[in-house]
């Protein structure tokens, strides 16, 4: 194997962890609460947001802290909107009245981040990390997409020991599966929702964390996040975990690889794959 390709599948491996992360807010809020959040691509924005301003206020700061205060700011904003809006949407039957309700919160945030820090671009200044590289077998590899990489899969590596091994998990699970049940067991529903919406609140603040180290954000990058959530949840299965990590691994990869190929291409290929995969689940009948 070439090492051309070999530093090829690692930015794609890189990449689709990112990409990964950007969508398992989104499958865990789906999944657990059958929400469509449209103000989750505004919640990874405002994470990103958050890191810049904790460089700002303290220069030097380690990145395990920034990733802390990054999560917990956007926890407890979750939390907020779950149990002051959401929760009360979700006492509807019809889905469309949380899912219109959070567009509406989308909203709100999307501009609070205009009134409060412009429409400029930023980005997390990362130091020596943003140009650091390494060389294994001849093949030259970017520090900090590594570090990015190695952020995402203890991310899911936590998620997973939290959901499949711990009692708060087998309360999620136990009322994403029947939430009638749950609650007749003494399972307090608002209490999960609520730490459900803050965990994916918090998860969808470290994807906002490592785009903003690895490329520019503004008030108005969540509409592009939220399109990459979607593809993301839609193609690794709505709610599933692990699912979501493999589709973030395959966008990637598209996206790497079809920039060597044409360097104009953009996005065009990974919505491409995605569009060929719902097809192919229409005919056979498997939509998720």
């Amino acid at each position: 194997m070439s090492a051309e390709l070999i530093e090829m599948l690692f930015q794609g491996i890189t990449l689709g962890g990112l990409y990964a992360m950007i969508g398992v807010g989104l499958a865990l809020n789906f999944g657990i609460l059958r929400v469509v959040n449209l103000a989750q691509g505004e919640l990874i924005t405002i994470g990103a947001f958050l890191a810049v301003g904790l460089i700002a206020l303290f220069p030097g700061l380690p990145l395990a802290l920034i990733l802390a205060g990054a999560f917990l700011g956007c926890a407890a904003l979750g939390v907020a909107m779950q149990a002051l809006a959401v929760e009360r949407a979700m006492a509807f039957r019809d889905p469309m009245v949380p899912m219109l309700v959070t567009f509406g919160l989308a909203v709100i945030l999307r501009n609070s981040l205009v009134e409060s820090f412009g429409a400029n671009l930023r980005g997390l200044d990362v130091g020596g990390l943003g140009q650091a590289r390494f060389e294994i077998a001849g093949a030259s590899f970017g520090l900090l997409p590594l570090v990015t990489l190695v952020i995402a899969l203890a991310s899911f590596g936590g998620l997973a020991l939290l959901i499949f091994h711990t009692r708060f998990g087998r309360q999620v699970r136990a009322l994403s599966d029947r939430p009638d049940i749950a609650a007749l067991m003494g399972i307090r529903i608002r209490l999960v929702h609520a730490q459900v919406a803050a965990l994916s609140a918090g998860l969808a603040a470290l994807a906002g964390v490592l785009l903003a180290m690895r490329a520019s954000v503004s008030p108005f990058s969540g509409v592009a996040h939220l399109l990459i959530a979607f593809e993301v949840v839609v193609l690794g299965g709505i709610g599933s975990i692990r699912g979501a990590l493999g589709a973030g691994l395959l966008l990637g990869l598209t996206q790497v690889i079809s920039a060597r190929l044409d360097g104009n291409a953009g996005l065009l290929y990974v919505h491409a794959v995605f569009f060929i995969i719902l097809v192919l689940r229409a005919i056979s009948g498997r939509l998720t």
